[in-house]
């Protein structure tokens, strides 16, 4: 018999969510999800989960608003409104709010839906037969974490914040139907370049989990490998080891992508010139910075600008690109 029952679990506005204490993570334990087909979560927050977290359930999740940065696996990258993204089983994964959702007299919320729900969420191989392994496929891909492309994004978020609004079996029936749609989309970009399905240990998370937050609240500033070894409590030898092993990067690729990251960003929001972004994400020396710009996005940062006020003025004037 496969289990149907539906689960929504709604989160009123203005709690703060908090789940653990500063610096660590944690095992993020999903409500009757063992019981449950599916659990539905709404969040309507002063901020994300500010926490390096994983759960062995998968996660669909549509920012419905609030703006902030994606660390998930060993990737990073910025997230707005419209956006869905599907993180796979036990990836480690941190929807970082911006700075301004966390000052005392901030007027900003964060707002999400999420479906959660794992490979035998329906019971042992209903993912198996002929109507659903389409599905069973997206869930295998998802190991990689996903991210949609823009049109698809809003299609089906749109879709999930309906869910709200039904119950029951209508609701199962929807999800269902949501999910194999997304299922047979080719509208979507991998978030990392690796398959991790393997939970990192508590500690092991504890000390990602103080790094990155140290190099978000840091990059502008040079970083040098004995503070940041200091940081996860390691000498700089087995930091260099621990840090590859976890993200299969270097630290110095790592921090790149976070200022790159960080520069499209402005370069997306900001009236800021090239050099001024140029300094505030970074780096001292704007040939470098044009140099570390294309070697990760394959385009200039003069050229990435143009295409973001293009697209601003006509949205179909340009592909997604990741």
């Amino acid at each position: 018999m496969y289990l149907i029952d539906v689960n929504l679990v709604l989160i009123t506005v203005g709690d703060k969510f908090s789940i653990m204490d500063e610096g660590k993570s944690i095992y993020f334990r999903i409500p009757k999800i063992d019981k449950e087909g599916f659990v539905v979560q709404y969040d309507d927050l002063d901020h994300f989960y500010n926490q390096l977290h994983h759960h062995p359930e998968l996660q669909l999740i549509y920012i419905i608003e609030g703006t902030g940065d994606l660390f998930v696996g060993n990737s990073i990258s910025h997230f707005e409104s419209g956006n869905l993204y599907l993180i796979g089983s036990n990836q480690s994964h941190i929807f970082k709010s911006d700075s301004e959702y966390f000052e005392e007299e901030s007027n900003e919320n964060a707002r999400s839906i999420s479906i959660f729900f794992n490979i035998e969420s329906l019971g042992e191989g209903f993912f198996d037969i002929s109507e659903t392994i389409a599905i069973r496929n997206l869930i295998n891909r998802a190991s990689r974490s996903i991210e949609f492309h823009p049109e698809t994004a809003i299609e089906f978020g749109n879709r999930m914040k309906e869910l709200i609004n039904i119950t029951g079996f209508d609701r199962f029936l929807e999800i269902l139907s949501i999910l194999n749609k997304l299922a047979q989309s080719k509208e979507y970009e991998y978030l990392t370049p690796i398959s991790n399905s393997t939970a990192p240990t508590d500690k092991e998370s504890e000390r990602i989990n103080n790094v990155i937050n140290y190099i978000l609240n840091h990059y502008k500033e040079d970083i040098p490998l004995k503070t940041i070894a200091e940081v996860a409590n390691y000498s700089k030898a087995a930091f260099c080891r621990f840090f590859k092993k976890r993200t299969r990067k270097t630290f110095s690729e790592f921090l790149n992508e976070v200022r790159i990251s960080q520069a499209c960003k402005l370069l997306r929001n900001s009236d800021l010139n090239i050099s001024q972004i140029c300094y505030e994400s970074g780096y001292n020396n704007v040939s470098n910075f044009n140099r570390q710009f294309k070697k990760l996005t394959d385009t200039t940062p003069k050229s990435y600008s143009q295409k973001y006020k293009k697209l601003a003025t006509s949205p179909h004037a340009i592909e997604h690109s990741h």
